[in-house]
């Protein structure tokens, strides 16, 4: 039953964005829009502005909003279940620190100001921080050591941070584009860059969700779980692979989103318990719901756009502290 519920708000939030905005269209016009170039029938003059706001605007920034709420809903599924930490998020393999480097850096020294690139950038950047990350804190005897995976991610996000810090202050077009992509928006026009994420975004998704059974035996503390015949660094491995590929989609595409990988999860626990083959999907769900309800707000509160990252903040603050109050920084069940 909840899971009806959550598809009907996720279908129902889908329609919202599709027709909300600073030129909004009813429902019946955005699908008749929708449904002429759906078929082919294009149009009979130049495009009108209600045609260009819903095909050219809106239904790439709802792809954008969908690849990053399941990427995140899944990402922070993963990180938390491996860490046994409630208060993970795919910030903690350093993968939003690491994408911020990557763009600087290719702002400033390769001169890439396309979208595309900088998205490429982002990418390549979240996935050489979670490796730095798992080589340092998740190998040798350390490979089933989600304390060491933690104080790595630290370590690994603080240094790129610094040298995002330092790259920034000497360029000011780098600053620039830094300001725009790091308040989180899923504002993007460029349909270019919807294929470059949704194919990593679809390799993750199948290795999360291969890895939910495993998942579950690992609830049981990793002795427990290996005495079953569970092999727990190879689905540490798979989970962290799954992790970079699934955040690092989101993150490149929107930019950092605070508090989503972190919501998500505790929300699809409470309501489909404590099984991964259902927390993860309910997860992806409610991630994709939160990111459009911020989204949608941020376009109709004020009179300029609030980035859907800001809005995410009000909500995931008071979640964050209500999290640690009753969880008292115990481990995941």
């Amino acid at each position: 039953m909840a899971a009806v519920a959550v598809v009907a708000v996720v279908a129902g939030l889908t329609a919202a964005s599709l027709c909300v905005g600073a030129l909004s269209t009813g429902p019946g016009e955005t699908f008749r829009i929708l449904g002429n170039w759906i078929h082919g029938h294009g149009f009979s003059s130049v495009p009108t502005d209600k045609e260009t706001a819903v095909l050219h605007y809106r239904v790439p920034r709802t792809c954008v909003i969908v690849i990053a709420g399941i990427g995140l809903g899944l990402a922070g599924t993963l990180i938390q279940g491996h860490t046994r930490n409630p208060l993970a998020d795919p910030g903690l393999l350093g993968i939003s620190a690491g994408a911020a480097l990557a763009i600087v850096v290719g702002i400033w020294f390769l001169d890439i100001d396309s979208v595309l690139g900088q998205v490429l950038l982002a990418f390549a950047g979240a996935a050489v921080a979670a490796t730095a990350v798992f080589a340092i804190g998740g190998t040798g005897r350390r490979g089933d050591d989600p304390v060491g995976l933690v104080l790595a991610g630290a370590a690994v996000s603080a240094l790129f941070g610094a040298l995002t810090t330092t790259i920034i202050l000497r360029s000011s077009q780098a600053l620039d584009t830094f300001r725009h992509w790091t308040s989180g928006s899923v504002a993007w026009v460029d349909t270019g860059l919807l294929l470059s994420a949704a194919i990593p975004l679809l390799i993750g998704a199948v290795i999360a969700f291969a890895s939910a059974p495993g998942m579950n035996l690992l609830t049981m503390g990793s002795e427990a779980a290996s005495s079953l015949g569970l092999n727990v660094p190879r689905l540490r491995v798979a989970g962290l692979i799954a992790v970079t590929v699934l955040a690092g989609a989101a993150t490149a595409v929107a930019g950092p989103l605070a508090f989503l990988g972190l919501t998500a999860p505790h929300i699809a626990r409470g309501l489909v318990g404590a099984d991964y083959r259902l927390i993860l999907p309910m997860a992806a769900a409610c991630s994709t719901a939160i990111l459009f309800i911020a989204d949608i707000i941020g376009r109709v509160v004020a009179d300029r756009e609030i980035p859907a990252g800001v809005m995410l903040v009000f909500v995931g603050v008071p979640f964050f502290l209500i999290v640690v109050r009753r969880t008292r920084f115990r481990a995941v069940a």
